[in-house]
């Protein structure tokens, strides 16, 4: 290992033997009891199919996991994960984690403890999958804290969310509460028409991502120095089989060629209809971002929505797009969401593996959304 990556390497171990626990590596016969582990650390309902959708059925492998189990019980009292995601830096392909899932029992004493065994066990697991780094976003205070002191979390980048409102609702909740909200349905939304950057654009929706997404990708991924592959195989995973509500997939075209694409979310948050756009991808030309900006506004305000938010780096063509849309104003609500990431310990890399973890420790080098990580799954 290089001197210069040395020192971002978690000095973790597999975790060590402890009276009444023993530690495995996450496998599907864990599903039950990491599902039902989360459901009770977090008070969520997920069902068993959607933990199976996250970690077993990602086409890029199996997620990276260790549990600890209560032999007394046999029950799984900690567990982390995650998954494995395909980047592209410099052009090629390296295999890369997000970090997305850990939870300890809050009964079962020695918390602390087993935080770092199962996160050890994980970190130092990672380069038996080929992962060469381990990303996480949402990152609260806390988190980061801890990452920083226990596992050399860097700071990478963070996204500041910039709304565009479609209805009188939020402004009338912050003013009156309930009350407001009533009064917001009795009043008429925005009227939105074409805007002009999307003239010379024609717009397609799609249910499922088929070869003319594979192909855009093959175009444009030169362009970008650290990007994660979004191939059709990889965005029906993603987007169509995602249990979590439906998505819009919105594509721009010019003179008959796919330039680009969107991605959002409707969902509701503090009584709030939010459009989130999850994923958008286009060439580094600011004016597809912004047509496609602009149409899927259109199509988010016809269902309904109250909000169209899109969160991005404060640079780059995304940044240009919203410049050219001034309906967009940095949100009043939403905090930034902070990227973190931590290169894993690689033994026996190629200087080609080493100089990709320089690469994806420089967080201006990314090109990411928010559907990079599992927001909101």
């Amino acid at each position: 290992m290089p001197m210069d990556l040395a020192e971002y390497i978690p000095p973790v171990a597999m975790p060590s033997e402890r009276s009444g626990l023993r530690f495995e590596v996450l496998g599907e016969g864990h599903s039950d009891g990491a599902n039902q582990l989360f459901n009770q650390v977090f008070g969520q309902s997920r069902p068993l199919s959607h933990y199976a959708w996250k970690f077993w059925k990602n086409p890029a492998g199996p997620p990276v996991g260790m549990v600890a189990i209560e032999e007394a019980t046999d029950r799984v009292v900690a567990c982390n994960s995650g998954i494995v995601r395909r980047f592209q830096v410099n052009g090629r392909e390296v295999r890369t984690m997000f970090a997305c899932e850990s939870a300890v029992d809050p009964s079962f004493r020695g918390g602390g403890f087993l935080f770092r065994a199962v996160t050890g066990g994980m970190v130092n697991l990672a380069h038996k999958h080929g992962v060469c780094f381990a990303y996480g976003g949402q990152s609260t205070d806390e988190a980061i804290r801890i990452g920083r002191r226990l596992f050399r979390y860097q700071d990478l980048f963070e996204l500041r969310a910039y709304d565009r409102i479609l209805s009188s609702r939020p402004a009338l909740q912050g003013r009156l509460g309930k009350t407001g909200d009533s009064i917001s349905d009795l009043l008429p939304r925005a009227r939105l028409k074409a805007s002009e950057v999307e003239e010379g654009w024609d717009f397609e929706t799609h249910s499922e991502f088929n070869s003319e997404f594979d192909n855009l990708w093959v175009r444009l991924q030169s362009q970008f120095e650290v990007c994660a592959i979004r191939d059709s195989r990889h965005l029906n995973w993603r987007w169509r089989d995602c249990p979590i509500g439906s998505h819009f997939i919105v594509s721009a075209h010019r003179n008959g060629a796919m330039m680009g694409y969107l991605v959002f979310r409707i969902f509701e948050k503090d009584r709030t209809r939010i459009a989130l756009v999850l994923d958008l991808f286009v060439d580094q030309d600011s004016t597809a971002a912004a047509a496609l900006l602009s149409h899927a506004t259109s199509i988010a305000n016809q269902n309904r929505a109250d909000v169209f938010r899109i969160a991005i780096c404060d640079e780059g063509c995304l940044s240009k797009a919203l410049n050219s849309l001034s309906s967009f104003k940095l949100s009043k609500r939403e905090v930034a969401d902070r990227v973190i990431g931590t290169a894993m310990w690689f033994p026996d890399g190629s200087l080609e593996d080493y100089e990709s973890q320089r690469q994806l420790l420089k967080g201006e080098s990314w090109y990411y959304t928010q559907g990079d990580a599992d927001f909101l799954d």
